[in-house]
């Protein structure tokens, strides 16, 4: 059964730099990760921005390896093999935007 819960809190703050993830249309997912947490090796069909919020992430892709921590950003290409670990509690935004659509991949 669908509810409406009314809430007290009218306002909300978010970050500019996660706003400026946000597509025309579309979304931004929060992921939490616990620590020791592995997304096994893998692809996307479209690019994503990941922007490290806490903790930190071991993220791998063929031919390289990074620690990645609050405040750094990764660019992700579509159809990079790639996986990532959390070392810690791991908070993390990722956008998704088609391939064309990503300035930052031409």
């Amino acid at each position: 059964m669908t509810r409406i819960i009314a809430g007290t809190k009218t306002e909300f703050t978010i970050d500019p730099d996660i706003l400026a993830l946000l597509p025309a249309q579309g979304s931004v997912e929060l992921q939490r990760d616990a620590a020791g947490k592995v997304h096994h090796f893998h692809t996307h069909p479209v690019d994503e921005i990941l922007v490290i919020i806490k903790g930190a992430l071991k993220f791998e892709w063929d031919g390289g390896e990074h620690i990645c921590r609050p405040g750094d950003t990764i660019l992700l290409p579509a159809g990079t093999l790639h996986q990532s670990e959390a070392l810690d509690e791991a908070i993390y935004a990722i956008a998704t935007l088609p391939p064309a659509a990503n300035p930052a991949s031409n």
